[in-house]
């Protein structure tokens, strides 16, 4: 499992970077769940899952030895920043005045 992530692969900057956003998802979910609070009252505190995803993109772009996964990490960055910023846009969790 170790060498899957020492590869500069798409498949690695995918498993990552996903991985990073989804595990951080889980566990907000399960501490809210056990919390007693509904997770969808409090789905601004998902944003936290692109720090998860960013840690992980400035470890592999600061070894300059996987620029693959780091142009991976960027692709996944964006193309699941933006659908979240539309879904708060859209469902008033965040209003533009």
């Amino acid at each position: 499992m170790k060498k899957f992530f020492q590869r500069d692969s798409i498949a690695t900057g995918l498993v990552a970077g996903l991985g990073s956003e989804l595990g951080y998802c889980i566990v907000l979910t399960a501490g809210l769940l056990i919390a007693g609070l509904a997770p969808l009252e409090h789905v601004r505190w998902y944003a936290g899952m692109f720090v998860c995803l960013i840690l992980v993109l400035h470890r592999y772009a600061k070894r300059h030895e996987y620029p693959l996964v780091a142009k991976t990490l960027i692709v996944v960055l964006f193309a699941t920043f933006i659908p979240f910023i539309i879904y708060l846009l859209k469902s008033n969790t965040l209003t533009m005045q």
